[in-house]
């Protein structure tokens, strides 16, 4: 087994926004600190991401990859272009609960103020008017995981999505520009093993935690939005259906949960 290494690590504190790169992270119950922790939904409670579903009625906003969460000073900073910042509290304050819905996983959140809610109604509704507002998951979430019985705050999914420097690699020979990672949204970016190694990883061990993969990570719409413009084309998705694919999807990355709690770096080796 060759060494495998942590390349990069990630969080995304506001669901379907951009993310914040880390030197290193603190993991607790539900994943990353912070990631996914907070959640746009509609007037009907409803998630808002960069892309939609309408049988679910999950609103599209592609410019949400332009709402950059920072953290400082004990607070979650809030910029986008034109707006002023939002400042919000670390702590986990009380707030009006509301029943929140991601896909077909239904749990509560904390309201986060009439603010936060003009914020995000002025700014997405720029592209789609609307009536949004800010929830965020509870410090002591109950969400589950789809398998597993692991806890997950508004991610789709899992706490964790694992890539790889050289799956992006191998994929980016195939189109005429090459993509970034972020197109991808991983936690964790790993190097030094083959291309498409994730996709069999099973477990392994990075300082006190124990990691167990799960599923490769089908892959939708929001790959193809430039993470930086807002604008999209058809890429990724055609090259990854000849680059890794099957009769039910294309993939790239694989979902992961753990045990344990601690803190992980950029540089720590994977120890299976």
């Amino acid at each position: 087994m060759p060494q495998i290494t942590i390349s990069s690590l990630h969080t995304y504190p506001i669901k379907s926004c951009r993310g914040i790169a880390l030197n290193e992270a603190v993991v607790g119950n539900m994943g990353i600190q912070y990631d996914r922790q907070w959640m746009v939904v509609n007037e009907h409670n409803v998630f808002v991401a960069q892309r939609g579903d309408r049988g679910l009625g999950a609103i599209g906003i592609k410019t949400m990859c332009l709402i950059e969460p920072g953290i400082a000073g004990g607070q979650l900073v809030v910029n986008a272009p034109g707006m002023q910042p939002l400042y919000l509290p670390l702590g986990d304050l009380l707030g009006e609960e509301r029943m929140v819905r991601v896909w077909d996983s239904v749990s509560m959140g904390i309201d986060q103020g009439d603010e936060a809610a003009a914020w995000f109604s002025q700014y997405l509704g720029h592209e789609v008017p609307g009536h949004y507002r800010l929830v965020r998951m509870p410090d002591a979430g109950t969400r589950e995981t789809e398998m597993g019985g692991d806890q997950v705050a508004f991610a789709d999914a899992y706490p964790f999505l694992l890539t790889s420097v050289e799956t992006l690699a191998s994929l980016n020979q195939l189109m005429a520009q090459a993509l970034p990672m972020d197109r991808f949204r991983a936690n964790i970016v790993i190097t030094g093993g083959e291309p498409l190694m994730e996709d069999g990883l099973g477990s392994f061990r990075v300082g006190d935690i124990d990691f167990r993969g799960i599923m490769r990570c089908g892959r939708c719409p929001i790959t193809t939005i430039d993470q930086l413009t807002a604008h999209s084309g058809k890429e990724p998705l055609r090259s990854l259906a000849t680059f890794n694919s099957d009769s039910n999807n294309v993939y790239f990355g694989r979902y992961l949960v753990h045990s344990g709690e601690g803190v992980i770096r950029v540089g720590d080796r994977l120890v299976f």
